[in-house]
């Protein structure tokens, strides 16, 4: 995010390509955003690439938390989250040791992370296991 944010009221006639370019290579920069407004009220932001990434990953945030984990899915995470091994899950439930693996690997999917250990944790973060 740009460290100071300022107001221009730049009419688009005055301004030259010149002025454009070098306005839109500081935003690429990161180290301006602008805010365009119109006579009816209607605003438009340049902001930087990163800026918008960042965006977008704090939106899918919100939306991982959104994860809804079948009552397996969260038993089997709050072993994985004591340490427990697959094999160990599987004794621990009482179900087969692939059942596990595929609730396991539903979880990942539905947080959108590699390891079940992740998931955990985000289960954990989203409130999920509690």
């Amino acid at each position: 995010m740009p460290d100071s944010t300022s107001r221009l009221d730049i009419p688009s006639q005055a301004a030259s390509a010149a002025s454009w370019a070098s306005l839109l290579q500081a935003v690429a920069d990161g180290g301006v955003r602008v805010v365009l407004s119109t006579d009816d009220g209607s605003r438009v932001a340049l902001l930087a690439e990163k800026e918008l990434l960042d965006l977008q990953q704090a939106a899918d945030g919100r939306e991982r938390d959104r994860v809804v984990l079948t009552a397996r899915e969260r038993q089997a995470l709050l072993l994985v989250e004591e340490g427990l091994s697959t094999a160990q899950v599987a004794e621990r439930l009482d179900i087969a040791h692939g059942t596990v693996v595929q609730h396991l690997a539903a979880a990942r999917r539905k947080y959108g992370v590699r390891t079940s250990v992740e998931a955990a944790a985000r289960a954990r973060e989203a409130l999920a296991l509690d």
